[in-house]
């Protein structure tokens, strides 16, 4: 199961769970110059609903 939480980096969850890149392309989230933020700050600032951006990247890290 995968335990990704928002106080992770989007280039650590990246890391770990490649196929979430579809996800942060789909969320128009930038791994390159915003990699290093928590997914919550990097969520506000590209006005993302942080619950749902969590839902798909979990759903994604779990291949669903």
């Amino acid at each position: 199961m995968a335990e990704i939480t928002k106080e992770m980096s989007i280039n650590q969850v990246i890391a770990k769970y490649p196929k979430t890149v579809g996800v942060f392309n789909q969320y128009n989230i930038d791994s390159c110059c915003g990699g290093h933020e928590s997914l919550e700050i990097a969520a506000k600032k590209n006005n993302a609903d942080i619950a749902r951006l969590m839902e798909s990247l979990n759903k994604s890290a779990e291949g669903k």
